[in-house]
């Protein structure tokens, strides 16, 4: 019931472990040569297209790209050499890179919305840079509303960060791709900052999700061989392939609720809490909220105020606008309070320079890994005519 697009090298379809599985355009297929039958804009594409040659031809001059896609689904029970992660799905090929392994941004983004356009439920994307493209990014955010976008996190053994030695690795740290990183010291990865379940880039919440086997994975090879490959980019197919399955067994179920049941389950991998994909507890879990505060806009232009220049003052009333990631179930009737975070004999001190006026702001409810900005019923506190300037007070939301 599942398509997932193998945008890559691209495949190699009469592998024999792949043939039976590889996507058909049956419209193409039994259409009129030479003639655009479906009017997607690209004529007799039965299997797939090469975007770098621009044929109908998506073949594998590379190898990476007929791994991945046996990764994610050769034929299982076929008597012929290995199962993919799901055994029943269509692979659609889609060359997006030339055989050295390289591609270009606008190449990709063509491939992407090629992929979403035609059917794809499942995009898997092992490829990478530390580099935005805001063509590919476009891309991605319109092919989220109908597929589930699955990326590799990179190989070299970089922290996404922020730090001045970190880098994150797009596409896989976009909010909305499932980043998949290996369970080896060489993958990029999240756990020594944050984890899964938090993202200390605060404006762009960039993130990797989840980590899964990607040392010493054998898969399949153009000319019908088979080899063994490392990296986050064996990694992601196979999470992409029991997404597949997942997506088999709960077709209703919201992106979202499934990002939340994934990177709360598994076994705990790394120091601060990535976890290894565990397809039959992410299938089985009863979601539970988790809210976490990102941060809190400040906003001092209250009438009244004497600067009103976005930093707190002697004299003003400030509010404070909440911003807040719900990184699982459901949530309802929810509320954030503000108080002051010090201990008894400081919050008698820090009591006679704050004024606390609304320490509750009614947020209601937040769906299934959502992200919400309050704009409305801040939390308010005025500042005391008499506080020394550079007066540090932390507050707990």
């Amino acid at each position: 019931s599942q398509i997932v697009a193998i945008l890559d090298t691209g495949v190699d379809y009469t592998h024999p472990d792949l043939a039976a599985n590889i996507w058909i355009n049956e419209a193409e297929l039994n259409g009129v040569e030479g003639y655009d039958d479906d009017g997607n804009g690209y004529v007799d594409d039965i299997r797939g297209w090469d975007f770098h040659h621009n044929t109908n031809t998506p073949l594998d001059d590379n190898m990476h790209g007929t791994h991945v896609a046996g990764i994610v689904g050769a034929v299982g029970s076929n008597g012929v050499g290995i199962a993919g992660a799901a055994w029943n799905v269509k692979l659609m090929p889609i060359k997006i890179l030339q055989a050295s392994g390289i591609g270009d941004a606008s190449t990709i983004a063509q491939g992407v919305e090629y992929a979403s356009s035609n059917g794809a439920t499942i995009l898997n994307m092992s490829f990478g840079s530390y580099a935005q493209s805001l063509t590919l990014k476009a891309a991605l955010e319109n092919a989220y509303a109908t597929s589930i976008l699955v990326a590799a996190a990179g190989n070299d053994e970089i922290q996404i960060g922020p730090c001045a030695t970190c880098a994150p690795m797009f596409p896989a740290a976009y909010n909305y791709v499932l980043a998949v990183e290996a369970n080896s010291s060489w993958s990029n990865n999240d756990s020594g900052f944050d984890g899964p379940t938090f993202t200390s880039w605060f404006v762009e919440l960039l993130n990797y999700e989840t980590v899964a086997p990607g040392a010493g994975i054998i898969s399949t090879i153009p000319n019908g061989g088979y080899t063994t490959l490392n990296g986050t980019s064996m990694a992601a197919p196979l999470v992409a392939g029991a997404l597949a399955l997942y997506k088999e067994l709960k077709p209703n179920e919201s992106k979202e609720l499934m990002f939340g049941n994934i990177i709360n389950t598994g076994e705990p991998y790394g120091s601060l809490g990535s976890t290894l994909f565990d397809l039959k507890a992410a299938i089985e879990v009863v979601p539970q909220p988790d809210l976490k505060i990102l941060t809190a806009e400040v906003d001092d232009e209250i009438e009244g105020n004497t600067y009103q220049n976005g930093e707190p003052d002697v004299g003003e009333t400030i509010h404070l606008f909440p911003k807040i990631k719900n990184y699982w179930g459901q949530a309802n009737n929810v509320k954030v309070e503000l108080k002051i975070a010090g201990n008894e004999f400081s919050n008698e001190y820090y009591n006679t320079l704050i004024t606390i006026d609304d320490n509750i702001s009614e947020v209601g409810s937040m769906s299934a890994y959502s992200t919400y900005q309050q704009f409305e019923d801040p939390l308010v506190f005025s500042i005391n005519e008499d506080v020394a300037h550079n007066t540090q007070i932390e507050f707990r939301l």
